[in-house]
């Protein structure tokens, strides 16, 4: 496994990834990110993408992601 370099996964890219949202709604919450200075997650729900109940499911299926040597 020498030279392998494993890149953290980042939640927005992940909701993007599960088609949970699109890459105009995460840019759309990433910049509610930085000028609110919350979450991803919260802004992604602030934004109306996504209920408190579905950024939960997706926040644990995010956190159990197991990784995968090739």
């Amino acid at each position: 496994m020498a030279g392998l370099k494993l890149e953290p996964v980042r939640f927005g890219d992940f909701l993007v990834e599960k088609k949970v949202i699109d890459e105009g709604q995460l840019l759309d919450a990433l910049a509610d990110h930085w000028i609110a200075g919350c979450r991803i997650g919260e802004a992604v729900v602030r934004r109306g993408y996504l209920s408190t109940d579905e950024l939960g499911r997706r926040l644990t299926e995010f956190q159990n992601l197991a990784t995968v040597y090739v």
